[in-house]
């Protein structure tokens, strides 16, 4: 998020806001191993208990 001079604030959401929005946390193999991804999982919905977690996909 940036401070656009003329109207505020701007947003830069490549992937959108529906995650978000919907409290959901999705995996992303490419940033992060399965342990990292399990480990704020389990931290995140302990402190956001409506945190929708979707399961690390099976290859």
């Amino acid at each position: 998020m940036t401070r656009d001079p003329g109207s505020g604030l701007r947003a830069y959401a490549p992937h959108g806001f529906d995650d978000p929005f919907e409290v959901m946390l999705r995996p992303n193999p490419v940033l992060a191993p399965r342990e990292v991804y399990d480990v704020k999982a389990r931290r995140w919905q302990a402190e956001w208990p409506r945190l929708t977690v979707v399961p690390w996909p099976e290859r």
